[in-house]
C-alpha cells in the first residue's frame, strides 16, 4: 500500500505540474526540469549507492582530541565565571554573563527566560570579555563533536564500510543540492577542525580521490549577470579579484595590498552578493561600522554594474514577484509584498542572491550530467562519489588517475559560457581534507 500510494500520488502530481509548466512563459522551466533535474536523478542515485569510505579509527582519534579541547574550554570558562554552572543551559549562562560578570546588555535581545545567549547575541559581544570567545569556541566544537565525530561512525554501512548520504534536489530554494544523514554541506570548509573531519573521508585501497573545485564561481556569475566591466576585465585578465577589490576599497596600488587587506576584500566580495549590512561586515572583518560602510561605498564605486544589478533585481521582483537564474530556474518571493520593512529587506536580499547562487548550482548540475555521459558511463574504474558546494569528488583506480584529470577539468570549464572564464582547480589525494 505504502509504495503503491507513493507511485500513484507522484503520477497524479506529475500531470498537474506538467500542465502548469506547459503554460505560457514556462518553457525554460520545462527544459530545466527535463534536461537537468530528471537526468540528475539517476546520477545522484548512483552516487548514493556507491557512497564514500570512512576511516573510523581516524575519527575515534580525532573525537578524543576534540573532547580534550572541549574539557579544557570547560575548565577555562568555569574559572572565568568563578563558579560551577551548566554551559549548555541558556538560563544559567545568561545569569553568569549579564548578572554575575556584569556584561552590558545594550545590544542584546530579551527572551522569556532572560537576556539572550544566542549565537548572534554572543557575536556582538566578541572581545567584550574573554569568556565570550571561549563560549563561542565551546559551542562550535561540541556541535561538530555531536554532529560529525560521534554521528559519522554510526552511519557507516556494515555491508561495505562506507557512508551513503542522501542527496536532495527539492530542499533548497536556489536549486543547490543538499544532503542528509550526514549533511555534508555543513562541514566547515575553511576551519582547521573542518579539514580534520574531511580527512576521515578516504579512498579505498588501490584507489585515489580526484577533487575538483570551481574557483570563485559565484563571483564569476555575478560579474556576468551584472555585466560589470571592471570585474569582467579582472577575471578575463586572470587577475586576483580579491586583490583588485582590496586595492579599490583601501585606495592603494595592487602591489601594496597585504594579507589583512585581501582578507577584508574577500569578505566584502562574497558578502555583497549575500546582502551584507555595514554592521555585519564590521563583525566579519573586525573593523568599525563606519569603516565597513566606507568599504561598501567604495565597492559600489569600483563595480557600479553590480549596484545596478542589485537595484534592477529589486525593481523586477517587486513588479513580477519572482527572479530567475540564467538557465531559467524560477523562485517566487511572496515576502516582497510584506508591509514589514525587515521581512521585505530579507526578501530583497533573497532576490539578489538567488540568480547568482542558483546559476552556479545549475552549472554544477550540467557538469555532473556531461561528466556522467562522457566519462563515467564508459569507464567503470571511476566513480563520482561526492558533490558539496562548488566541489566534485571522484574515486579512481590509482593506475588510471592521469586518464581523467584533464578531461573532467575540461568538461567543467566548458559546460556553460559566461562572459568570463570558468576556472576549475583539480588535485589528487588520499583523503578529502588533504591540502
Amino acid at each position: 500500500n505504502y509504495s503503491g500510494e507513493d507511485s500513484d500520488i507522484t503520477w497524479r502530481l506529475y500531470e498537474v505540474f506538467l500542465d502548469r509548466l506547459q503554460e505560457a512563459g514556462q518553457k525554460r522551466s520545462l527544459e530545466l526540469f527535463f534536461d537537468i533535474e530528471m537526468p540528475l536523478v539517476k546520477i545522484l542515485s548512483k552516487m548514493e549507492f556507491w557512497g564514500v569510505k570512512i576511516d573510523d579509527k581516524y575519527l575515534e582519534k580525532l573525537s578524543r582530541k576534540v573532547q580534550d579541547q572541549i574539557d579544557d574550554l570547560i575548565k577555562k570558562i568555569i574559572k572565568l565565571a568563578g563558579t560551577e554552572f551548566n554551559i549548555n543551559s541558556t538560563q544559567q549562562l545568561s545569569e553568569i554573563l549579564y548578572k554575575k560578570l556584569g556584561i552590558s546588555t545594550q545590544d542584546v535581545k530579551k527572551t522569556k527566560t532572560g537576556m539572550s545567549t544566542a549565537a548572534d547575541s554572543l557575536e556582538k559581544l566578541k572581545g567584550v570579555h574573554p569568556i565570550i570567545n571561549l563560549i563561542i569556541e565551546y559551542r562550535e566544537l561540541t556541535k561538530l563533536q555531536s554532529t560529525y565525530l560521534e554521528a559519522l561512525p554510526k552511519l557507516v554501512s556494515g555491508f561495505d564500510g562506507r557512508i551513503h548520504t542522501s542527496y536532495n534536489q527539492t530542499i533548497t530554494s536556489t536549486g543547490r543540492l543538499s544532503s542528509s544523514d550526514p549533511n555534508l554541506q555543513n562541514i566547515p570548509v575553511r576551519t582547521d577542525i573542518g579539514s580534520e573531519i574531511r580527512k576521515a573521508f578516504v579512498a579505498e585501497k588501490g584507489k585515489k580521490l580526484l577533487i575538483f573545485d570551481y574557483s570563485q564561481i559565484e563571483l564569476r556569475v555575478v560579474a556576468s549577470i551584472s555585466d560589470d566591466k571592471k570585474m569582467l576585465e579582472a577575471f578575463n585578465s586572470g587577475r586576483d579579484i580579491h586583490t583588485e577589490t582590496a586595492s579599490a576599497i583601501f585606495d592603494v596600488s595592487a602591489e601594496k595590498v597585504d594579507k589583512d587587506m585581501r582578507r577584508v576584500a574577500k569578505v566584502v566580495n562574497f558578502g555583497i552578493i549575500y546582502g551584507i549590512s555595514p554592521y555585519g561586515l564590521a563583525q566579519a572583518t573586525e573593523k568599525t561600522p563606519a569603516e565597513a560602510s566606507q568599504f561598501i561605498s567604495e565597492y559600489f564605486k569600483e563595480y557600479p554594474g553590480i549596484k545596478k544589478y542589485m537595484d534592477d533585481t529589486v525593481s523586477f521582483v517587486n513588479e513580477k514577484g519572482y527572479v530567475e537564474t540564467l538557465l531559467g530556474r524560477r523562485r517566487y518571493i511572496p515576502d516582497i509584498q510584506s508591509g514589514v520593512a525587515q521581512i521585505k529587506r530579507a526578501a530583497e536580499r533573497m532576490a539578489i542572491n538567488m540568480p547568482i547562487q542558483g546559476t552556479a548550482a545549475d552549472i554544477m548540475k550540467l557538469a555532473m550530467i556531461e561528466i556522467d555521459k562522457d566519462i563515467l558511463q564508459k569507464n567503470p574504474d571511476i566513480k563520482m562519489i561526492l558533490q558539496v558546494h562548488d566541489e566534485l569528488v571522484f574515486e579512481v583506480d590509482e593506475s588510471r588517475i592521469k586518464n581523467y584529470e584533464s578531461r573532467i577539468k575540461e568538461v567543467m570549464e566548458s559546460i556553460f559560457k559566461l562572459k568570463c572564464p570558468l576556472i576549475v582547480e583539480g588535485k589528487e589525494a588520499e583523503n578529502w581534507g588533504e591540502k
